[in-house]
């Protein structure tokens, strides 16, 4: 069975943004039939990765074979046109229950929830922290950076380094620069190194947010700081609770070993390829 995926990058015509890495690049490692698509190829399944029906473009509902929408955010939110772009779809795959839920208020079709998961043959053995609290460290799009302004009053009282890790610095495109943070630190997301990146610090600081597209949102980066062997934070009670490194060493090693048995991308596969039989079986029939 040949299947691809149209993916936002794709259709975007940019580099591998993070859904795309997440949530077709790192599935076609383990799986050889799965490939990116180019224009002009037919396949038997053709999942679209956050790619959408314009008003004047109706090309997916003419595609042969299964179509399944992957969405991985609430781009309803963005003016997306989700609800048409369901229409001509077979079935869905999305990362949360909460979207999954509201999808399932605009269509019958078929809805799968896959989380996303992460390559572990790229992830380290457990580190081991050492001496008492003293570096934090916020990573993801810029333009979620104002999620990381409510941790600012804790990390200054406790006097930690803070460094983010983002396309790009967000103190100096979105805020005025840090004042009585002990020492800040900006470092440029590499997909490459994103891991032994974050192992470089204590803590990563991942504050809830109360947008509301923060309720459909993904547990990627917590899953992907917990590879990394970090604690993950989301308020200053549980910041304060990290200072020790015992305390730091008996998080991370339960969070690891949930990550490393829950959240193994080669686990995305094969549940991709038993709603792809579900959604043959039932056409079928």
């Amino acid at each position: 069975m040949i299947v691809k995926a149209f993916t936002y990058s794709k259709y975007h015509g940019k580099p591998p943004v993070g859904s795309t890495r997440l949530r077709a690049l790192q599935l076609m490692k383990y799986w050889p039939e799965y490939t990116e698509y180019q224009y002009g190829e037919k396949s038997d399944v053709m999942i679209f990765q956050k790619v959408y029906i314009q008003n004047d473009w109706k090309w997916p509902a003419k595609i042969e074979g299964l179509k399944i929408l992957d969405i991985c955010d609430p781009d309803w939110l963005e003016g997306q046109p989700v609800r048409e772009t369901l229409d001509a779809m077979d079935g869905v795959t999305c990362p949360t229950k909460a979207m999954a839920e509201f999808l399932a208020q605009l269509t019958d079709k078929p809805i799968k929830i896959i989380p996303d998961r992460h390559d572990l043959e790229l992830v380290a053995p457990l580190k081991k922290h050492r001496g008492h609290l003293n570096s934090a460290v916020w990573f993801g799009y810029r333009q979620n950076a104002d999620l990381l302004k409510s941790a600012i009053p804790v990390i200054e009282r406790l006097g930690l380094e803070l460094t983010v890790i983002s396309n790009e610095d967000p103190f100096v495109h979105q805020w005025a620069d840090p004042k009585n943070i002990k020492n800040y630190h900006y470092l440029k997301f590499d997909e490459e190194t994103i891991l032994t990146d974050l192992a470089k610090y204590d803590v990563a600081i991942l504050p809830k947010g109360n947008r509301p597209q923060d309720r459909f949102k993904s547990n990627n980066k917590t899953t992907l700081a917990w590879l990394a062997g970090l604690p993950v934070v989301q308020d200053a009670e549980q910041l304060e609770a990290m200072i020790t490194p015992t305390a730091r060493d008996r998080v991370a090693s339960v969070c690891y070993n949930k990550a490393i048995k829950e959240y193994d991308v080669k686990q995305s596969v094969i549940e991709m390829k038993g709603f792809i039989n579900e959604l043959t079986n039932n056409n079928i029939r």
